[in-house]
C-alpha cells in the first residue's frame, strides 16, 4: 500500500524560518504521486532544478545545485513533506550547478549513495573536462574577485534605479557564493553506472537510469519513472537556451530522438519549469536548424563574427519566444556562444 498520499498532507507547511529561504530558491511542485520538481528560481548565481522522489522508506533526489546553502534549503523543504531519510542522490552530469551541494546530503546520511554515469565520474576529477568537477572549484574562486569588482563598477554606472537594484542583488549573490565556495567540501559519487539501462528497485518505486547518448555532456543520465511516466533530464533538456560549451551538438540531436521514444508525459528539466514531450521536438529542431545554419554560413565563406548576427536573426522567429521565458538563459544572451560552439565543434571538429 502506498503511503505517498499521507506523507504529502503537510506539503506546504514549512517551518516559518525556512519558508522564505526555500521559496526564494525553489518552488516544490507535485508532478506525480510522490514525485516533485524543485524548480530553481532564476538567479544570477544559477541553481539547477532537482527531482524529489518519495519511496515507502526513503527519498531519492536528483541533482544538488551550485552550493550547499541551496541544497540545505531544499533538504529542509523535503523534511516538510516526509520524515523518511534521503537514501540516494543522483547527479545528472558534472557541471558545477548540479553537484556542488552534494556534501549536504552526505552529511545528513552516512549511508547515502551518490550515483552518476561512468563518464561523469571521470569528468568530476578531470581538469580538462569543462565547467564542472573539482578542478572547476579553483577556477571559480580565481575568477570571482574580478567578477565582483566588475559588478561593483557596473553599479556605479547603473542608468536606472531598477538596474542598480538588480546589480546590487547580483553582487550580494556573487559575494555570498565566493564565501561559500571557500569552505566547500567536494563530495564525489559512490557509484558509477555504464549500462544503457540501470534499474533501481526502491521500496514501492521503480526508477530507471538511462544512458541515451552524448548530449549536453558525454555523461548525461536520464532518470525515468516508467509507472509515473516522468523523466528528469538534467541539462540534456532545458526550458531555456541550452549551453553547448561541453556538448556534442550532432550527437545531441540523436540523443533527443532516443529520448522521444521513451514513454513519458512530463519532464523535470535541468532549468526552467516542468514541460511536456513537445519540448523534446522543439529543442531537437533548434539544434538541427542551428547546425544547418552554421554549416551553410561557413560553406558560403562567412567568418564566425559575420555569421553570428545572421544566424541569430535567421532562427529568431522560430525559437526566440520559446527560449526566452525567464530572466536567465535567454535566446539573445546565448545564441552567440551556441553559434560559436557549433562552428568550433561541427565545422572545425574542435
Amino acid at each position: 500500500m502506498s503511503t505517498h498520499g499521507m506523507e504529502r498532507e503537510p506539503c506546504c507547511v514549512f517551518p516559518a524560518d525556512g519558508n522564505t529561504v526555500t521559496k526564494d530558491l525553489f518552488e516544490l511542485k507535485p508532478v506525480a504521486d510522490g514525485v516533485y520538481a524543485a524548480i530553481a528560481a532564476p538567479q544570477y548565481k544559477v541553481n539547477s532544478n532537482a527531482a524529489v522522489i518519495l519511496t515507502n522508506d526513503g527519498v531519492v533526489v536528483v541533482d544538488s545545485h551550485s552550493k550547499p546553502s541551496a541544497a540545505r534549503a531544499l533538504y529542509h523543504a523535503i523534511q516538510g513533506i516526509t520524515k523518511h531519510p534521503i537514501h540516494k542522490l543522483i547527479n545528472t552530469h558534472f557541471h558545477w550547478d548540479h553537484w556542488q551541494g552534494n556534501e549536504v546530503y552526505a552529511e545528513a546520511s552516512a549511508t547515502l549513495e551518490i550515483i552518476v554515469s561512468e563518464r561523469t565520474h571521470q569528468n568530476l576529477t578531470d581538469a580538462e573536462a569543462g565547467v564542472g568537477g573539482i578542478p572547476h572549484i579553483a577556477r571559480q574562486l580565481a575568477a570571482l574577485p574580478a567578477e565582483i569588482a566588475q559588478i561593483k563598477d557596473q553599479i556605479v554606472h547603473a542608468a536606472t534605479p531598477e538596474q542598480k537594484a538588480n546589480l546590487e542583488n547580483n553582487l550580494q549573490q556573487a559575494e555570498a557564493f565566493f564565501t561559500e565556495l571557500q569552505t566547500l567540501k567536494p563530495t564525489l559519487p559512490t557509484r558509477a553506472v555504464s549500462a544503457p539501462v540501470t534499474t533501481l528497485h526502491e521500496n514501492g518505486r521503480e526508477i530507471q537510469l538511462l544512458l541515451l547518448g552524448r548530449a549536453h555532456t558525454d555523461g548525461d543520465v536520464f532518470i525515468y519513472m516508467p509507472k509515473e511516466k516522468v523523466i528528469a533530464t538534467g541539462d540534456a533538456l532545458v526550458d531555456w537556451m541550452p549551453f553547448l560549451g561541453d556538448g556534442y551538438p550532432e550527437d545531441w540531436v540523436h540523443t533527443l530522438t532516443a529520448l522521444e521514444q521513451v514513454d513519458f508525459t512530463h519532464i523535470i528539466p535541468g532549468h526552467g519549469d516542468v514541460v511536456t514531450k513537445d519540448r523534446v521536438v522543439f529543442m531537437r529542431n533548434y539544434l538541427t536548424d542551428l547546425i544547418a545554419a552554421v554549416k551553410q554560413a561557413a560553406a558560403d565563406g562567412a567568418s564566425l563574427e559575420d555569421m553570428t548576427p545572421v544566424v541569430a536573426d535567421q532562427l529568431g522567429p522560430k525559437y526566440e519566444q520559446g527560449m526566452t521565458k525567464y530572466p536567465m538563459g535567454q535566446y539573445r544572451d546565448r545564441i552567440g556562444t551556441n553559434v560559436e560552439a557549433v562552428y568550433r565543434k561541427v565545422v572545425h571538429h574542435g
